[in-house]
């Protein structure tokens, strides 16, 4: 097997800037990076990371946490592309990726608790933001480097972090439908504590507010098809004349639509639906869902880039906008004028 002498060997470096260059070090300018990086590929180089990880007491591998496991975050296509934006960056900067998950706070805290006692992992992404986070407060008590895909609820000044415009989101998801003629307008979420829905909730009321609508609401997650059936009923005691809703995601828009679809006098009346995520199901559904794109990959890489990069610990705190995209089909209808 090739060892790193080898590769600086063919790029024409010493073994030192081999090794800084193959792990991202802002010190190597990026022709000799590409240069190793162009002899380790040609070599099958392969590092060694338990025996770097014996010689430094740290680990080049990023500790990638997921929310308190609810059902759906493996089958939701926008966790699963965040994670391949991450791996994608750390692979060509000779790091790897491992996930902390768990069904409680409390699991998914130790899970953290191993991977740096244990794995000596001192960098993490964490793929949400929730308010009162205890993984948050356990990775400050380890004085671990961290960066946030979504905006932290504290310490926003002092913690990296990557997210879209969410309350601009929502405004523009908002918008979209009352520029189709929607006045009775419902937004959709499942719980306010993550602060993504907050904010895309923000944004659909400022809207509202700025057209002296009324603000709209409906929480429920749809984890039975009973149970969205008897939530929808009760709403439409209440607001009989909505016609349109903004989901906070796109699951929860094609989880809507499938209980919509399924009752014959709600199917009649077409009414108009937006999810935010553009995920690979929004494609599928009937009619094909109009979606705010957050693009979840670059979400991804660019926390990926943060995380890697040598930063010292005074540095003043990364955050990073991804811009979102109305991705438009055929799930919003133009309301007809009365005459």
């Amino acid at each position: 097997m090739a060892t790193i002498k080898d590769v600086a060997q063919r790029a024409g470096v010493s073994p030192s800037t081999a090794s800084r260059a193959l792990h991202g070090s802002k010190i190597i300018s990026q022709p000799t990076r590409a240069k190793v990086v162009k002899a380790a590929r040609e070599l099958d180089y392969a590092p060694d990371f338990n025996a770097q990880n014996l010689a430094t007491k740290a680990s080049n591998t990023i500790g990638v946490v997921l929310p308190v496991d609810h059902h759906e975050i493996f089958s939701n296509p926008f966790f699963l592309e965040m994670i391949r934006g991450i791996n994608e960056v750390c692979s060509k900067h000779g790091s790897m990726t491992t996930l902390a998950t768990g069904i409680s706070s409390d699991e998914l805290v130790h899970s953290i608790d191993v991977m740096i006692a244990q794995g000596h992992i001192r960098n993490f992404i964490l793929l949400y933001s929730e308010k009162d986070d205890p993984v948050v407060e356990r990775l400050n008590q380890f004085d671990v480097h961290y960066v946030v895909i979504g905006k932290p609820y504290h310490d926003v000044n002092r913690i990296s972090y990557v997210d879209n415009d969410n309350v601009q989101a929502g405004t523009d998801a908002a918008q979209y439908l009352l520029d189709h003629g929607h006045r009775r307008i419902c937004f959709l979420y499942s719980d306010l504590s993550k602060m993504v829905q907050g904010d895309r909730m923000l944004g659909y009321q400022r809207v509202m507010m700025q057209h002296q609508l009324p603000n709209i609401m409906l929480s429920e997650r749809f984890e039975s098809h009973e149970a969205g059936v008897q939530a929808l009923q009760q709403f439409f005691k209440q607001y009989p004349d909505v016609t349109a809703f903004v989901a906070v995601d796109d699951m929860m828009a094609l989880k809507l639509q499938q209980v919509l679809h399924n009752d014959p006098e709600w199917k009649v009346k077409q009414f108009s639906l937006m999810g935010f995520n553009n995920s690979i199901f929004s494609e599928l559904a009937h009619p094909t869902l109009t979606s705010i794109a957050v693009f979840p990959q670059r979400l991804g890489e660019e926390a990926a880039k943060i995380a890697i990069a040598d930063r010292p610990k005074d540095e003043l705190s990364t955050a990073i906008i991804v811009p979102h995209q109305i991705i438009k089909r055929h799930s919003v209808h133009q309301v007809k004028k009365l005459l």
